[in-house]
């Protein structure tokens, strides 16, 4: 199999597990779509990541029947890919601290996908954003729990797989 069917076949393997955890609702649109995009953007670039976050999302509200609407949930998607973004940037330009580049990934990344986003959808949805508070925090934390989990159970291959990427375009 060559490097392209690889990679085309990971970014399948990762839509089709963010549609899996789109499934698993908490609230409304809140569901575990999003753990997959955190796990993309690492393995596979912010590229494929935001891709991902942007598609389980979207699914995610397509299943509860978009109850924020089209509108409030695109930007939704847009900023949960800001959010997968900026995750995979800390962990990939911090990586010779892979301890510390975890935690201050998932800090950043709840910061961003609760508070943050609340703040700004606080215009657009009014005192519904507290009653989205705490789902929102369980969701993203559990998401980002099976992030660390999963991508801990991964096999060294895959981990690499980027590095191995990087490096053949560098040569």
């Amino acid at each position: 199999m060559n490097q392209k069917t690889k990679e085309i076949t990971l970014v399948a393997l990762m839509i089709a597990l963010s549609v899996l955890g789109a499934n698993i609702k908490l609230l409304g649109s809140i569901a575990l779509d999003s753990f997959p995009a955190f796990i993309s953007t690492i393995i596979l670039g912010p590229g494929v990541g935001i891709l991902v976050a942007f598609f389980g999302h979207m699914v995610s509200a397509m299943l509860s029947g978009f109850p924020n609407t089209l509108p409030i949930h695109l930007m939704i998607a847009t900023l949960m890919m800001v959010c997968v973004f900026v995750y995979g940037f800390i962990r990939r330009k911090y990586n010779k601290y892979p301890v510390l580049s975890k935690i201050i990934s998932i800090v950043v990344a709840f910061i961003i996908n609760v508070p943050l986003d609340l703040l700004l959808l606080y215009p657009f949805l009014g005192d519904v954003v507290f009653v989205l508070f705490v789902p929102l925090t369980i969701a993203t934390l559990a998401n980002l729990f099976l992030t660390e989990v999963v991508y801990a159970c991964l096999p060294s291959k895959i981990k690499n797989y980027s590095k191995i990427q990087q490096d053949m375009k560098g040569h």
